[in-house]
């Protein structure tokens, strides 16, 4: 080593004793605060005067998740997997639930098929690595299904442009719908708005398929009042006011409250939760859940999460821990697990695509 360089870090050790840890408790201090950017700022000092401190290095990882750089911290924390540096289970469920936002599921099968195949999964983590196993399969298994040269076909004639349209409204098949969805909504003809809003007002069809079809009305700038069935009821929207979908205001609310038990408790149980979550309010769409108390919702929410992940809770303890009606916390879990149980079987794969 150069000398120069030796003294200079020799120097920093003798000046400043025990920076690292105060860096590392000012970033924990500032990720309470919801201070993110001084969080990693804190972090990243504390990792460039000791590169292998573990709780500076996760505190990267978590503070990048909050900033939203998804990728940058799957690869952060594949180096401390690699590295071998912090608890890895508590590392390595970071990164499945980063794989999982990112929708990365064929990279999750591989890691926990591994993982189960050594037989070295702590008990209390195996439930939960089961059923991640078994839904990360059927997303890998959704995306092979999916002929991407049908989706992206061109239409050429007023005679293809038919043939969707009855393909939407005459088939009996979600995927056969949803490829004529994707394609019908790369075309700029009035027929094509009059296919969607037949749609929409159909009891039978499905309501993810609408949600998606209210959705690309929005994109499409579509300035109109339609009327739409779902769930029993039927009701006039116009397309103009709807909030984006994956931008619900009350989402991210009851989101943010379920964090403050769930998120560093079990970041992986957390991560599937959030897609539970957002299936619901997808499958919903333009209906928002009632009552709006995110409190109880997320109550409800943190139910399903775990016992989607076989793991039993009880539920006079989560009514307690959020503060909400027992009684009204299980009819909101139940509704929730309905729709994902009922709704989902058949065309949630697609909502990735």
């Amino acid at each position: 080593m150069d000398d120069n360089k030796k003294n200079r870090e020799d120097e920093k050790i003798v000046l400043f004793p025990g920076l690292v840890s105060r860096l590392v408790e000012k970033g924990m201090g500032f990720l309470k605060e919801k201070n993110y950017s001084d969080a990693l700022s804190s972090f990243t000092q504390a990792v460039e005067i000791e590169p292998e401190h573990p709780q500076g290095r996760f505190g990267i990882v978590l503070s990048l998740i909050e900033l939203g750089q998804l990728r940058e911290a799957k690869v952060h924390c594949e180096k401390m997997l690699k590295e071998d540096i912090g608890e890895y289970y508590d590392v390595l469920q970071v990164y499945i639930s980063l794989l999982v936002q990112l929708s990365e599921y064929g990279e999750v099968v591989t890691i926990i098929e591994a993982l189960l195949a050594e037989d070295k999964v702590p008990t209390k983590l195996a439930e939960s690595f089961y059923q991640l196993l078994h839904f990360s399969r059927q997303m890998v298994e959704a995306e092979h299904d999916i002929d991407h040269d049908i989706v992206h076909k061109s239409i050429d004639s007023e005679a293809d442009l038919n043939k969707l349209l009855t393909s939407l409204n005459k088939s009996g098949s979600p995927y056969e719908q949803w490829t004529a969805i994707q394609q019908l909504s790369r075309i700029n003809h009035k027929e094509v708005i009059v296919g969607f809003k037949q749609f929409l007002i159909e009891e039978k069809n499905d309501p993810v398929l609408k949600s998606i079809i209210l959705q690309i009305l929005k994109d499409l700038d579509v300035d109109e009042v339609i009327d739409v069935h779902k769930f029993g009821k039927t009701f006039s929207i116009h397309i103009t006011s709807l909030e984006d979908v994956f931008h619900e205001k009350f989402g991210k609310l009851v989101l943010a409250r379920l964090a403050n038990e769930l998120e560093h408790e079990n970041p992986t149980l957390y991560a599937v939760t959030t897609q539970l979550w957002w299936h619901y309010l997808f499958a919903l769409y333009p209906l928002t859940p009632e009552p709006l108390d995110q409190h109880l919702w997320a109550a409800g929410l943190y139910k399903v999460g775990h016992e989607c992940n076989g793991i039993e809770v009880d539920d006079s303890e989560v009514a307690n821990l959020y503060d909400v009606d027992e009684e009204q916390m299980v009819i909101s879990a139940k509704h929730m697990l309905s729709l994902e149980k009922e709704v989902f079987q058949g065309v949630s794969p697609f909502l990735n695509q």
